[in-house]
């Protein structure tokens, strides 16, 4: 069980947001629910294998508010706590939360005409399906060529799309009314982690004097300051290449936060989520459902 974990966790294809629902799928149907001090084993066992990743912060998040979950389950009067029923619900609030930001998006970006992004997040890639602005640019993402994907993905959708080289940034940013990014953790200092190239993008776009909106989930806060950089290596021509495939984007160069919690400032998103994820293991509760 705990080598799939391992597999869906460190899926170099999915984004956070689709690793973590892969995730709380296969617990649904594979977690044990036997006697407590099993189950405590192996969420413990659990733990462990998702923080072998640590550039993904939203797989720790959940497993740490699932383990906090249990343990005050056992400790009330009341049910047995059954762990896959947790996690039925923890994947509900998840999705729900999810739903929500692109709920938020949709407001956010409703008169903008022209967006710039890149990678391929499932939040911006729905909400980009359902506002299909007048024209989405997509850098195309050497050499995971996931703004390839993205783009493919939208143009089958009906979005009006451009594919640009990564290079051509200055020139995406012409005339756009934002860049608009998901991400894989939100730092405590309010900085942004996404995939490579997201840090000179958000900076261009400062210069520009153009917003840098990410959509995320309160559940993508770095609450506990574990997260790590992750080094990808690949051979181009015989040729080898390192880099790091997720990037820092400083708290300065991002104009909001767009998640369930709405619009805000990253100062403000910081405390909101932590405040929402600390809220998360009550809920959890056969007590509270």
């Amino acid at each position: 069980m705990l080598e799939k974990i391992s597999e869906i966790v460190f899926d170099r294809r999915g984004g956070s947001s689709q690793i973590v629902m892969s995730l709380l799928s296969y617990l649904e149907e594979a977690a044990p629910d036997g006697e407590p001090s099993a189950v405590k084993v192996f969420l413990e066992e659990l733990y462990a294998a998702v923080l072998k990743r640590r550039s993904l912060v939203s797989p720790i998040n959940l497993v740490s508010i699932l383990k906090q979950a249990y343990t005050i389950s056992l400790k009330e009067s009341g049910p047995k706590p059954y762990l896959r029923e947790m996690i039925s619900q923890l994947r509900r609030i998840y999705e729900a939360a999810l739903e929500a930001a692109v709920g938020s998006a949709e407001k956010r970006l409703a008169q903008y005409r022209t967006i710039l992004t890149l990678s391929k997040s499932s939040q911006v890639i729905l909400t980009v399906k359902r506002l299909k602005p007048r024209e989405t640019r997509v850098l195309v993402g050497w050499p995971l060529m996931d703004g390839l994907a993205a783009y493919r993905e939208l143009k089958a959708s009906g979005v009006n799309t451009i594919l640009l080289p990564d290079l051509s940034v200055r020139e995406g940013l012409i005339s756009v009314d934002a860049l608009l990014l998901g991400c894989d953790a939100v730092l405590p200092d309010g900085s942004a982690v996404n995939r490579s190239g997201s840090g000179i993008a958000a900076l261009a776009a400062h210069e520009a004097g153009i917003p840098t909106l990410i959509i995320c989930d309160s559940t993508k806060l770095d609450i506990n300051n574990l997260w790590m950089a992750e080094k990808w290596s690949l051979t181009v021509e015989e040729v080898p290449v390192e880099f790091q495939v997720f990037e820092r984007i400083d708290a300065s160069l991002v104009t909001e936060y767009i998640s369930e919690l709405g619009c805000l400032a990253p100062a403000a998103f910081v405390d909101a989520a932590r405040k929402e994820v600390f809220s998360w293991p009550r809920r959890l509760s056969p007590q509270q459902r």
